[in-house]
């Protein structure tokens, strides 16, 4: 008999129970190596469905059993999936792309933005601060004693005198 008539005949709880004992491992050995429950082990061997989760776990701890005990996961996953009979997973195709009422303007844009408002009030607020450092260095020639009157050129020859009359 060959191997494909031998997986046809046998379930897939018998093919991984044959598995296992030939490598000499009891179902507790095989649930704490693979981080499972000896029962679900059992229903697996057994093929009790009501016993095991939902399928798409069982599938999960099918392709674990069928790894360590060294037989082909995907042969006997497509195996499972034809002894559920349960319909495949439904895949999400969209079918119209929605468009947005307002298109929102992207984060470096609205970062860039941010920046040159922040400088422009950080020019505005720094403006008196300038002025006054440009006016401090421009001398103190040009710079105007208060209460001190300045004469022209012509007039300056003229001494003052201190007594009236």
């Amino acid at each position: 008999m060959s191997a494909g008539t031998a997986s046809s005949n046998n379930t897939i709880g018998t093919r991984l129970r044959e598995a296992r004992i030939a490598h000499q491992l009891e179902p507790e050995g095989v649930a704490e190596e693979l981080h499972l429950d000896a029962g679900i082990i059992r229903a697996i061997e057994t093929g009790d469905m009501a016993a095991l989760p939902a399928s798409i776990f069982v599938q999960g701890y099918v392709r674990s059993y069928a790894r360590l005990v060294g037989l082909p996961e995907d042969e006997l996953i497509r195996d499972f999936n034809a002894q559920c009979e349960e319909l495949p997973p439904l895949s999400v195709y969209r079918t119209s792309e929605q468009r947005l009422l307002l298109r929102l303007p992207s984060a470096r844009l609205v970062r860039n933005v941010i920046l040159i408002m922040l400088g422009a009030i950080m020019l505005w607020l720094a403006y008196p601060f300038v002025e006054k450092l440009v006016r401090s260095q421009g001398g103190e020639a040009t710079e105007q004693v208060p209460g001190r009157l300045e004469l022209p050129p012509e007039f300056g020859n003229e001494q003052p005198s201190d007594n009236p009359g």
